[in-house]
């Protein structure tokens, strides 16, 4: 509380940076600051900086007044650098929210001039640009739980889940796009893909996923980047039942209002699946190398992790690639979850 009672002495209405520069997930864990600090200081001025490809998923967003998009070669152009720090020498910022804790952060942090720069301890380097440094916080079975411990010690107040908001006209263009790929509000949003391959659920696991649900009564449609179009078709194919590929069809920034559609969102450890709970759709997630969250989600959560001698690995897999985790969690085993988590919502 102490951080709390020196920040509120400084100022009724402050303007705030938040840095949060990537991946997709942290960014939406991170809107637990937003809905924080707004009911903390509802006329605060609060920007935020993030890297340019990640920039939209934010935009349109009430509870942010400036999205500021740091351009994918800010390290390595002197003109993006300056660049930047022109763009931020005339916000004056009071407060600068490092919620990132990596150097290339806390550089980024050091360019708003006059501010109050607060941030998460780590090994990284740079920590001397930070006048108030906090501990990555919180319950780790609670969804965003380093976010809301920042929020917590710097309102004061307990922090809510983390909220992506999809306006009433950004929904009605889902609804329509959707509509023009055959489906209608209630589908289930399948979400199969991530950064790392010790996060994957098997790829032939997902058609026969598809498959059972289809028996259920529901459709399915596949979420992804453009990265993810191939392996998306791939699940399609090999689907005896219709299985609709969105993967790369959208646009970031309106991917909230179309997986906000979904009557249960699936997926593994990915932005896609926290996008689920952010738009609060009843999400199963499937965990293995990593450390599931278990709670705090404000729409029905299940999450389906099998916790081996070996897992959580992380970035460091011993099991040569079988990635034994997640092949042990079976499309039975998902689709009766998924049937249970559809009763209760």
């Amino acid at each position: 509380m102490a951080l709390a009672q020196t920040l509120s002495c400084r100022g009724s209405q402050p303007r705030i940076l938040i840095v949060r520069l990537s991946a997709l997930g942290d960014l939406v864990f991170a809107t637990s600051l937003l809905a924080g600090l707004r009911a903390r200081w509802p006329q605060a001025h609060i920007g935020w900086l993030a890297q340019a490809g990640f920039a939209s998923i934010l935009s349109g967003d009430p509870r942010i007044d400036d999205v500021i998009a740091v351009p994918a070669e800010i390290y390595r152009s002197p003109r993006a650098w300056l660049g930047l720090r022109r763009e931020l020498a005339p916000r004056r910022f009071d407060w600068v929210i490092d919620a990132q804790g990596l150097a290339k952060s806390r550089l980024l942090a050091a360019l708003a001039p006059g501010a109050t720069r607060i941030g998460f301890a780590s090994k990284e380097p740079l920590g001397f640009v930070l006048e108030h440094v906090l501990p990555k916080g919180g319950d780790i079975r609670d969804i965003a739980s380093e976010y809301r411990f920042l929020a917590e010690a710097i309102t004061g107040e307990p922090a809510p889940p983390p909220t992506l908001i999809v306006r009433d006209e950004a929904a009605q263009r889902a609804r329509e796009a959707l509509a023009g790929h055959g489906l209608q509000a209630g589908f289930i949003a399948l979400c199969p893909f991530t950064t790392r391959p010790q996060k994957h659920w098997m790829e032939d696991y997902w058609p026969e996923l598809a498959s059972l649900l289809f028996e259920a009564g529901h459709r399915c449609a596949i979420l992804g980047g453009p990265a993810d179009v191939e392996a998306a078709q791939r699940i399609v194919d090999a689907s005896p039942v219709p299985v609709v590929n969105l993967a790369g069809r959208t646009r970031l920034a309106d991917l909230p209002a179309w997986i906000a559609q979904a009557g249960l969102v699936i997926g593994v450890d990915t932005g896609l699946t926290h996008i689920g709970t952010a738009v609060r759709r009843p999400t199963l997630a499937l965990f293995g190398s990593t450390c599931p969250y278990l709670q705090g989600a404000e729409s029905p959560l299940e999450v389906i992790y099998d916790a081996l001698p070996c897992a959580p690995c992380k970035r460091h897999p011993t099991c040569n690639g079988r990635f034994d985790c997640l092949r042990g969690i079976t499309p039975l085993r998902v689709a009766a979850a998924a049937r249970e988590l559809l009763s209760r919502a």
